[in-house]
């Protein structure tokens, strides 16, 4: 199946095993906060939920921990990450069906699930839109679509401040442009959603700060592969990437340092017939 996102483990970073560990880090990090998040908008027991985009599976085994008497189902489009979902999962835990497959073209029947999730994947999209309304047709009436994603212009703040990770984020948004996607789509999300025909919308803000999770799920989550890669491409000067480098470093040296993280989150509820969207 052709990848068209913006998207693809084996260019994004120098190593794809790098890469999906990072993956992992980045679910470990907001897991409390996102599963609560996910309650919120109307997850529970008994629930089939889909989570599309499911990469390696790191989140479908989040939410296996959670709730395990979801019935849970992944997609996505790399049959590699799908190879190290099945790794993942094989665990002896409760089953989770896998599915080569896109969020634009799931494959599943119409009305077949109760809730959707989708993490870190519209931002990467050329159209977004038509991507919620295939959501919308694989959710049951009253059913929840919760869409996960970045706004690179309010993403990782630092005390102290460090200048060079705006240039950082600037020349990420010019990359992921020029490929099709959209790095500040957080704030649109729920514009999208009741484009798609959601009702009943809803925005929150997951977040995570170095000083109550820990320095280490921060730097297990970032890393240096994007950032390297960003300077192969030509996007981001080396000479900023060192002085971004240095004050990294002496920003970690500081007692009081701190690592600010936040993704954003918008619900939406597929009306039945005789409903309207609010």
């Amino acid at each position: 199946m052709r990848n068209d996102s913006s998207y693809d483990v084996r260019r994004i970073a120098r190593s794809v095993t790098t890469e999906i560990k990072r993956l992992g880090a980045q679910v470990d990090l907001f897991a409390v906060a996102e599963m609560g998040a996910y309650r919120r908008f109307g997850m529970r027991a008994g629930m089939a939920v889909a989570d599309l985009g499911c990469g390696p599976g790191f989140l479908l085994k989040a939410l296996r921990a959670a709730e395990p008497d979801l019935a849970l189902t992944g997609v996505d489009i790399d049959p590699l990450l799908l190879e190290r979902a099945h790794e993942l999962l094989d665990d002896g835990g409760p089953t989770v069906t896998l599915l080569e497959g896109s969020i634009e073209k799931t494959g599943l029947p119409d009305e077949s699930v109760d809730f959707v999730v989708s993490r870190l994947v519209l931002e990467h999209l050329a159209d977004p839109v038509a991507a919620l309304r295939e959501v919308h047709r694989i959710l049951r009436p009253d059913g929840i679509a919760v869409i996960v994603d970045n706004d690179f212009a309010m993403h990782v703040m630092t005390h102290p401040h460090i200048p060079e990770l705006d240039d950082l984020y600037r020349a990420y948004c010019r990359s992921r442009s020029d490929e099709g996607g959209n790095p500040t789509i957080g704030r649109e999300l729920p514009a999208l959603l009741r484009t798609a025909g959601f009702a009943d919308i809803r925005f929150d803000v997951i977040s995570a700060h170095s000083q109550v999770a820990g320095i280490d799920a921060f730097l297990r989550s970032e890393g240096s592969g994007i950032p390297v890669q960003l300077v192969r491409d030509g996007y981001l000067d080396s000479r900023t990437l060192a002085r971004l480098t240095v004050g990294w470093r002496a920003m970690l040296r500081r007692d009081d340092h701190a690592i600010i993280r936040q993704l954003y989150a918008a619900a939406g509820r597929k009306t039945r017939p005789a409903d309207g969207p609010r």
